[in-house]
């Protein structure tokens, strides 16, 4: 599948690739870059994907048998590596556009891994979003986690999104759902 790259004149400075990403069931049919021609001023979204991709998951998890199969830390530890993997694509595509002796063939190539790593990172996201961890503890995690990227500057897919659409709606109704079936399961 080729993306249909936007005509953008070549770029002196770098610009924020992160692409749009669609609406839950919705296809995305390319990948757009930032409209804003500016540098980014304060946190980079890179650096700041780095920062959260190094947070210590690992001691977040308790030490209870339930919480090892609960799928949130394997969703949250899928989003991480899918956000590294995005921010090597768009590093490798600044590099291809800044080479003095461009390659459009490389230029093209690097613009589709980005677009590839992008819809991979937004794959990942709705996952988080509509899948019910099973432990008290993962819901925890999981609305963490959503706090933690905000603070680092980045955004969730569809955040402008009112109602059912919308990443955070869909988050909210299975962090519900999730509580309320650990709670009838501890009820049993």
């Amino acid at each position: 599948m080729t993306i249909e790259r936007p005509m953008f004149p070549p770029r002196a400075e770098s610009v924020d690739s992160f692409c749009h990403q669609p609406a839950m069931g919705q296809p995305g049919s390319e990948c757009q870059l930032s409209e804003s021609r500016k540098p980014a001023e304060g946190l980079s979204r890179r650096i700041a994907l780095l920062g959260i991709a190094a947070l210590p998951i690992a001691g977040t998890f308790p030490a209870t048998a339930n919480a090892a199969t609960d799928p949130a830390f394997a969703l949250i530890a899928e989003k991480l590596a899918a956000d590294a993997a995005h921010c090597a694509a768009i590093d490798a595509e600044d590099e291809a556009e800044s080479d003095e002796e461009r390659n459009p063939e490389a230029v093209e190539e690097a613009f589709q891994r980005c677009c590839v790593a992008c819809t991979v990172v937004n794959q990942a996201d709705w996952r988080l979003a509509t899948t019910p961890p099973t432990t008290l503890a993962g819901v925890a995690r999981v609305l963490r986690f959503a706090n933690e990227i905000e603070d680092g500057g980045m955004e969730w897919p569809d955040t402008d999104t009112v109602g059912p659409e919308g990443w955070h709606y869909q988050l909210r109704k299975t962090m519900a759902v999730a509580i309320e079936t650990i709670v009838r399961q501890m009820g049993a």
